[in-house]
């Protein structure tokens, strides 16, 4: 026999709560820095970005925890972002033609 009381069904945990604030407040922060974003992973705290955005980033020194991921075609780059893991990807052709200074 099932019960007419409907129960109380919590699905947004408090430190959800707070997780989902810190992803938002890195996306809009990211978007006010001109930062174009690809992808929204809001399960894995992860939000894709585009290689420009990724270097202005890095070169600014705004981000922490800087990997890169080589494979056949593409390197895929890593950091950490108020909280919040950024990622993008550069294909092996790309050059960095920023000139050396001597």
């Amino acid at each position: 026999m099932a019960t007419t009381e409907p129960s109380t069904l919590k699905v947004l945990t408090p430190a959800l709560a707070v997780r989902l604030h810190d992803f938002n407040e890195a996306a809009r922060t990211l978007q006010r820095l001109g930062i174009r974003i690809t992808g929204f992973f809001p399960a894995e705290n992860r939000l894709e970005i585009t290689a420009d955005g990724g270097r202005q980033l890095t070169s600014a020194q705004m981000v922490t925890g800087y990997q890169h991921h080589a494979s056949a075609g593409s390197t895929r780059y890593t950091v950490l972002f108020q909280g919040v893991t950024l990622e993008w990807r550069e294909s092996i052709s790309y050059r960095d033609v920023t000139p050396t200074l001597h």
